[in-house]
């Protein structure tokens, strides 16, 4: 049986009903992996109700399942990364109260939430405040868009992207925050287990950047890293699929966090 938690605030530094978040975890008394999972949405839409069947059937399988939201355009990229900062930071804290272990969270971001997961976790400015190490134990990118947005928004074809004027408000046009909010920049920083899963239909920049990281982390031997392109996914069905509770992502992100 799954047991909900919702609405949670996560940050004290703030009254905005968006830094909330929703607990889903199973009826059981010892600790269980967790799992933090960063919604995408071009950075301008997006709502924690909208994943809670991904968080029920993480739940049914046994994971503690934290979904929080975060303030979305026009703030800046970089205040939304500190808000899923906090919303782990949270988790740490208290997710042993619902039967998790806090030792064992990993992180999961679809799309633009695969790019704030990536770079929370690669550049230490980010949880430096909190006086602690990075907590995340392993990340899981879920067809994540944006790893270099320095080369994305430099190539002349993103200024017919559809999102490109989001991407001017929440990046800036300030090319040097656009190599600042790159996670491949980052990349020699990370420490912990890797997951990247990339739909073979999806946008080929996503293609493009996800296979480069793995490409960097593998010659590179720095860290555990897996690599997984799912048939005849695009890039919304990579998360909208996982509605179905067989779906073939949850084997393999359980046994991801399994082996590690």
């Amino acid at each position: 049986m799954v047991q909900e938690d919702r609405d949670l605030v996560y940050t004290y530094n703030t009254q905005n009903q968006r830094n909330t978040l929703d607990v889903y975890y199973p009826n059981q008394n010892f600790q269980s992996d967790v799992l933090v999972f960063i919604y995408g949405g071009a950075w301008e839409s997006g709502s924690k109700g909208t994943y809670k069947y991904l968080g029920r059937n993480f739940a049914r399988k046994g994971v503690v399942t934290v979904i929080p939201d975060y303030n979305l355009s026009p703030n800046s990229i970089f205040s939304m990364v500190e808000e899923c900062t906090a919303a782990i930071m949270w988790v740490y804290q208290n997710i042993a109260a619902y039967g998790g272990n806090p030792n064992r969270i990993f992180v999961m971001g679809h799309s633009a939430g695969g790019h704030m997961i990536a770079l929370l976790n690669s550049d230490p400015r980010y949880f430096r405040p909190y006086g602690i190490r990075n907590p995340i134990y392993g990340l899981i990118l879920l067809d994540a868009f944006g790893l270099d947005m320095y080369e994305y928004l430099t190539m002349p074809s993103s200024r017919n992207d559809r999102y490109y004027n989001t991407f001017i408000q929440v990046f800036s046009s300030d090319s040097r925050n656009w190599k600042r909010a790159s996670p491949m920049r980052y990349s020699r920083n990370i420490r912990n287990p890797q997951l990247i899963l990339i739909g073979e239909r999806t946008y080929p920049t996503i293609q493009t950047q996800n296979r480069r990281l793995y490409g960097k982390l593998m010659s590179s031997q720095q860290v555990p890293i897996e690599f997984h392109e799912i048939p005849r996914r695009s890039h919304t069905q990579m998360v909208s699929y996982m509605y179905f509770s067989r779906n073939q992502q949850y084997d393999i992100i359980l046994n991801f966090m399994n082996r590690y």
